[in-house]
């Protein structure tokens, strides 16, 4: 990987899992635009990768929180949702994997905005599962149905049991990436290098989540993500080319 491009990916990371550390989720929505633009070999595999790492560091931070109750039935309908991924991503080319990308980030800003209220019942916990299957391992973006359902709950409710959902579940998924060709040994030891991103970001996100607005930080990550969203659907259309 070329130095500037490296660094410029360690930063994406490093913000991307600030904003995952400080409100649950969101590093998935945030970097995999930019990460696809600056390297695609890597998409989705680092996103997964790195998300799990952060969500591991994050599980542990709020561990006094956990409560596994919600996430039985999510879990249960991440797992077919994440093998339709796998054969997804089989069968699709960089330009539609773009396409799926902006599509998916577009959805979850529109999502966030409309501020739908819905219960975590055992049926919407399946499907929120599965949808977050597909678009988790497929785009690296499985926060948003989940997040979704748990929105009313305690802020470290929220981030522990998000985290410990996708640390397990991201696990499932990079085994569907490898087995799919997304995930080699040669993509890992170029991953493992953007570690200090979820690190550097979960050291100073814990010390200083008691004084971020969170509505500030939503909206800017909304706008963010609605460009970066819009540069992977030209990119996919060719709308500049």
């Amino acid at each position: 990987m070329d130095p500037l491009v490296f660094f410029i990916c360690l930063l994406v990371f490093i913000c991307g899992c600030f904003i995952q550390s400080t409100i649950g989720f969101g590093m998935g929505v945030l970097a995999a635009p930019f990460i696809l633009l600056l390297e695609p070999r890597l998409m989705p595999s680092a996103i997964v990768f790195i998300g799990m790492f952060m969500s591991a560091i994050v599980w542990y931070q709020y561990r006094h929180a956990l409560s596994l109750r919600f996430l039985i039935f999510a879990f249960l309908g991440r797992l077919p949702g994440t093998l339709v991924a796998a054969y997804v991503l089989m069968v699709i080319s960089t330009d539609q994997l773009e396409i799926m990308l902006g599509v998916t980030v577009l959805a979850a800003v529109i999502l966030s905005l409309a501020k739908l209220r819905l219960a975590p019942t055992p049926i919407n916990l399946f499907i929120g599962g599965f949808i977050s299957g597909v678009t988790g391992t497929a785009t690296g973006i499985g926060g948003p149905p989940i997040a979704l359902l748990m929105q009313a709950e305690e802020p470290d409710h929220i981030r522990a049991n998000l985290a410990a959902f996708f640390c397990l579940t991201n696990i499932i998924s990079l085994v569907a990436l490898h087995y799919s060709g997304r995930f080699t040994m040669a993509d890992f030891s170029s991953i493992v290098w953007l570690l200090p991103a979820p690190i550097i970001a979960s050291v100073i996100a814990y010390r200083i989540r008691h004084k971020i607005k969170k509505q500030v930080m939503q909206y800017g990550v909304l706008v963010l993500c609605s460009l970066s969203a819009v540069v992977s659907l030209s990119q996919g259309l060719h709308i500049f080319s």
